[in-house]
């Protein structure tokens, strides 16, 4: 499938929220079966699912540097100042370029 670099960010910035409902359907489905859940609570089991399968597909993929800098901007929601501080670069411009090159490269391997 083809995505867009927005669409690749709102799924990377959805990955956290997706782990957190997972976690608690998942609590919830040591008490009851997958049967027993809604056709609701399947739906968004299956949704988080999917998007969390997305994401660990695309972060397989990248370098140690790059999957820092997602990790940072996108799971712990770090600005790109911040970043910049933490890995080490002059100042956050840097990493701005870099983060947009990790968006391109993750919408060219879904591109293949």
């Amino acid at each position: 499938m083809i995505y867009s670099n927005e669409e690749i960010e709102l799924t990377l910035n959805l990955y956290s929220i997706a782990k957190s409902h997972i976690d608690k359907l998942n609590q919830k489905k040591q008490i009851e079966r997958l049967e027993d859940f809604n056709k609701y609570e399947k739906n968004d089991y299956l949704y988080y699912l999917h998007i969390i399968s997305i994401v660990n597909n695309w972060v397989k993929e990248l370098l140690p540097d790059e999957l820092e800098i997602i990790t940072l901007r996108n799971f712990e929601k770090m600005s790109f100042d911040l970043i910049s501080i933490h890995v080490g670069y002059a100042n956050h411009s840097s990493i701005i370029r870099k983060y947009r090159k990790i968006i391109d490269k993750v919408r060219k391997m879904n591109d293949e």
